[in-house]
């Protein structure tokens, strides 16, 4: 979801699926156990590795992360990240990332804070071209097919 100020680009919101928020909400819903056990990271290493660059400390904290909730490859690191931290504020982390499984492929952004976390699509597609209800359905089902049976 876009924070207030963020302009997204027209091309941007010309190409986006006309539900956008609705798979907003659905990916945010399955990710957000994930998102919790992230969040047990410690701030201070998330902040270290985003400043320094460090991409394979970040990859072992999302994998680890999420291999206790997804099949293994389904979610992954796509970028270094971000960090907004200032002396006004709590600090918060903005991690690219990508979900794929059964065909349907998602680029997004984890944003990550003190007691909360929002995602942020920037692309989804699905190898079969569905588009609207259908592509919303198509990830609902990725979802579920690359969640890991809990006991």
């Amino acid at each position: 979801m876009t924070k207030p100020g963020v302009t997204v680009p027209a091309k941007i919101l010309e190409s986006a699926p006309e539900n956008l928020s609705e798979i907003e909400r659905a990916l945010g819903a399955a990710l957000r156990e994930f998102a919790s056990e992230l969040r047990l990271a410690d701030a201070a290493d998330f902040a270290a590795f985003i400043r320094i660059g460090h991409m394979p400390n970040l990859q072992s904290l999302v994998q680890s992360s999420a291999e206790l909730y997804f099949k293994p490859g389904t979610l992954e690191l796509a970028e270094p990240g971000e960090l907004d931290l200032d002396w006004s504020q709590p600090p918060l982390v903005t991690l690219p990332m990508k979900f794929r499984h059964a065909g349907v492929r998602v680029y997004f952004r984890l944003r990550l804070a003190a007691a909360s976390a929002a995602v942020e699509v920037e692309s989804i597609t699905a190898e079969n071209g569905a588009t609207g209800e259908d592509l919303h359905r198509c990830l609902q089902e990725a979802l579920a097919g690359a969640r890991l049976a809990q006991s």
